[in-house]
């Protein structure tokens, strides 16, 4: 699914030194480019939208329904009212026994009898939808509806039901890099990790997350089971975050206020600045950056997929074009790579920055006493 990044010639890879701006911005344009077709792509696929589709009839279960599902079932993946299974084409198995939960019991506001008095609450809707015993279409009648009560209400897991197989996205789903990242990336990542006063660890972060910024403790996590070449990723996606969305450095620059507010852009944000930097060494990332960015893209903002990767193409190449600058001066420029090849220059070991003690120290204070440059967006 994944497109390979547009690298160089073979004529030119054998030069090495640092790149030229305009040629460095022409290079992350075209990187951007790909990352946008390919995510328009994915998410104008027939599995993307069926698959959401599908995704939109399950509720989100309040905390305490969540408790209750798993302490009844604790195998169950995915569960709705016996309705939602028909209307997906599947069919509670006779004999199954339903998982309880708590479901709401509304009316309108304005609902009252000609004595004025409210109606008796057991003629109130359910939280099914059915009012009397009659279903209801939705937004029918007037006035906003309250809640009045709760009643216990029964749902199914897949496994509790047989027919038409739900739609999946085991391929369009992020997958994990795999292999080895070209030499001293993680280290020039990490060093600027340091530079912007966050110390950099390579431990598994709370929950299923690869990586984590932790403002607060002005920490970096990277998860360390994963391959070299994804930790290098994550790691280039925190360093996003780090430079674009760190919440003490808002009133200090020129951000977007409501692009901060939104998870979805910042996770599309940092993603492409981590496809672009990681593009221009020579990995392919779009395995994992493609439909993560896709993801998170689809209801960042109201304009839909196209117009979040519009809105947030500036900030991403802008903080890419900043990393890759501070690499450069750091190693001499990225290895030039053939078309379709691979890094020549690799390392195995996942290994902590080359710093000692003193160096770390003094690279923290100067980042502590240095006012960030404003170039470009937010920046």
């Amino acid at each position: 699914m994944s497109a390979a990044p547009p690298h160089r010639s073979a004529s030119e890879s054998s030069r090495r030194g640092a790149v030229s701006d305009t040629e460095r911005r022409d290079r992350l344009e075209a990187f951007h480019a790909t990352l946008s077709e390919q995510v328009l792509t994915l998410t104008s696929s027939s599995a993307w939208t069926d698959w959401l589709r599908t995704a939109a009839r399950f509720h989100h279960y309040s905390f305490r329904n969540t408790v209750a599902i798993w302490m009844q079932r604790p195998d169950a993946t995915q569960v709705a009212g016996y309705r939602t299974w028909q209307s997906l084409g599947r069919q509670v198995r006779k004999g199954e026994h339903g998982i309880q939960i708590l479901a709401p019991v509304t009316r309108r506001k304005d609902e009252r009898d000609a004595e004025g008095n409210q109606p008796d609450p057991s003629a109130a809707r359910s939280g099914d939808g059915r009012e009397g015993g009659k279903r209801e279409e939705p937004g029918s009648g007037p006035g906003p509806r309250q809640l009045v009560g709760v009643r216990i209400a029964h749902v199914f897991d897949y496994s509790q039901t047989e027919g038409d197989p739900l739609p999946q996205l085991d391929d369009v789903r992020p997958t994990l890099l795999t292999g080895q990242a070209p030499e001293h990336l993680w280290d020039g990542l990490a060093l600027q990790v340091a530079e912007a006063g966050y110390r950099l660890t390579v431990e598994t972060p709370p929950g299923a997350a690869n990586g984590l910024t932790m403002w607060a403790e002005r920490q970096v996590l990277v998860r360390p089971e994963l391959e070299d070449a994804q930790q290098v990723k994550t790691l280039a996606h925190e360093l996003g975050h780090v430079m674009l969305h760190e919440p003490a450095d808002i009133l200090d620059r020129a951000v977007d206020l409501s692009a901060l507010a939104c998870r979805g852009q910042r996770e599309v944000e940092a993603e492409s600045v981590a496809f672009l930097v990681t593009s221009a060494h020579g990995m392919d990332s779009g395995q994992y950056s493609f439909p993560y960015v896709a993801g998170w893209a689809q209801n960042a903002t109201d304009g839909g997929v196209e117009t979040t990767l519009r809105e947030t193409a500036s900030r991403a190449l802008t903080t890419a074009h900043r990393i890759l600058d501070r690499l450069d001066r750091n190693n001499g420029g990225p290895a030039e790579v053939a078309e379709d090849a691979i890094p020549t220059h690799l390392h195995t070991p996942r290994r902590a920055l080359s710093l000692t003690p003193i160096e770390a120290r003094h690279v923290q204070n100067q980042a502590r006493t240095q006012q960030p440059a404003a170039t470009g967006v937010g920046r």
